[in-house]
C-alpha cells in the first residue's frame, strides 16, 4: 500500500496544486519513483487511498504500467485510517505499507526476509529504522537487543530522546494488526495511536535497521526537496531517473542553469536568466535576466525581468513568497 491522501501541508502554497505523491523529482513524481522500488522488489499488486486532489493522482497512474488500484476517503482519517480503508485488500497476506512522499532506495526484500523470519516467533509488525542526527521532526523507536520494539517517542528533542532512530514510515504487516484499528475511531494514526496501542497489548512488534548506505528523505517540506534534488545530483540515491529538464521547456541559449536543476514541462525561460539548485514547475515563465539561487517556483507563476530571489518558494498565482 502506498499512502497517499495527505494535503503536505508543509509545502503550501505548492501542494494546493499539485498532490505531494505527483511533486517531481528525478523526472518522475515520486509515488513513480515508490511503485518502481516496490516493482523491483516483487510487490506487484498495489492499494492507495487518496483524498486531497485525490482525481490528479488517480488519473496519473490510469495512464501508467502499474497494476494499482485506489480507495478515495471523503475525509483525512488519518495513517492508520487511511490503511483500514485498505484492509480488504491488505488482509490477504503479509503487506508492505510505504509513505507516498519518501524518496528511498531501501532494500525490501531484505526488510521482508527479516519480517518472514520474526513472524515465526509471532511478530506481527516490521518497522523499517534509520539513525538520523535530529530527532525533532522523526519518531523515535527504542528496541532491545532483538530489535523488538519496547518504546515510542514522537518527535523528542536530542537531550529527551530516548534513541536516534527514526521511524522512517516503512512497514510490513501481518493481517492481525487490522483487527486493532478501530472501526469507529473517525481519525487514527499509526505512530500515536496503533503502535502504542499494540505495544500495550504485549504484541511482538521489531524494527529494522536499513542498510547503512541506504537513502530515505521524506520530501515534504520545501528545504528536503530541495536537499534530496542536490543528493540526488551528488549520486547518493539509487533511481530509475528520467531527464531532469522536460522536452517541452523552452529555454533561451544564453540561460545558465547550474548545480542541481529540475525543469518541468511547458516552462518557458527567457534569455540570460541564471538558476542554480532550482526547482521550477510546470507552465512557469521567468523573465529576462532573473537570478534565481536554491529556489521553487510554482506552477503558471511568473518571476519578473531582472529579478533576484534567493532561498524563496515562488508562488506568483496566489500567495506571497515564503522564505525557504
Amino acid at each position: 500500500m502506498v499512502l497517499a491522501a495527505g494535503v503536505g501541508s508543509r509545502l503550501e502554497p505548492l501542494s494546493n496544486y499539485i498532490p505531494k505523491p505527483l511533486i517531481h523529482i528525478g523526472g518522475r513524481p515520486v509515488m513513480e519513483h515508490i511503485l518502481l522500488l516496490l516493482r523491483k522488489h516483487g510487490f506487484n499488486q498495489v492499494i492507495s487511498n487518496t483524498c486531497h486532489l485525490a482525481e490528479s493522482i488517480e488519473n496519473y497512474f490510469a495512464t501508467r504500467d502499474f497494476d494499482i488500484s485506489f480507495v478515495r476517503e471523503a475525509k483525512l482519517s488519518g495513517v492508520a485510517g487511511g490503511i483500514r480503508a485498505c484492509s480488504h485488500f491488505l488482509k490477504q497476506g503479509t503487506a508492505c505499507i510505504i509513505m507516498g512522499d519518501a524518496l528511498t532506495d531501501i532494500d525490501l526484500s531484505k526488510l521482508y526476509a527479516k519480517h518472514l523470519e520474526a513472524v515465526k516467533h509471532g511478530c506481527i509488525v516490521t518497522v523499517a529504522k534509520m539513525q538520523v542526527s535530529d530527532t525533532r521532526q522523526f519518531g523515535v523507536i527504542v528496541t532491545d537487543s532483538s530489535d523488538r520494539i519496547v518504546n515510542f517517542q514522537e518527535k523528542p528533542k536530542p537531550e529527551e530522546a530516548l534513541s536516534n532512530w527514526a521511524n522512517t514510515g516503512i512497514y510490513f504487516f501481518e493481517p492481525e494488526v487490522y483487527e486493532h484499528i478501530p472501526a469507529d475511531a473517525p481519525v487514527y494514526d499509526v505512530a500515536k495511536n496503533l503502535f502504542p496501542d499494540l505495544l500495550a497489548k504485549g504484541k511482538y512488534m521489531q524494527a529494522i535497521a536499513v542498510e547503512p548506505n541506504a537513502y530515505w528523505a521524506d520530501i515534504g517540506t520545501p528545504e528536503q526537496y530541495l536537499q534530496s534534488l542536490r543528493d540526488i545530483k551528488a549520486g547518493f540515491i539509487k533511481l530509475d531517473l528520467l531527464e531532469n529538464i522536460s522536452s517541452s521547456a523552452k529555454i533561451d541559449s544564453s540561460a545558465k542553469l547550474t548545480g542541481a536543476i529540475e525543469i518541468a514541462e511547458d516552462v518557458v525561460i527567457e534569455a540570460d536568466v541564471e538558476l542554480h539548485d532550482c526547482i521550477v514547475w510546470p507552465s512557469a515563465h521567468i523573465a529576462r535576466g532573473a537570478k534565481l539561487n536554491n529556489c521553487i517556483v510554482g506552477p503558471q507563476s511568473e518571476v519578473t525581468a531582472g529579478s533576484v530571489s534567493n532561498n524563496k518558494v515562488i508562488a506568483t498565482q496566489e500567495l506571497e513568497k515564503t522564505k525557504v
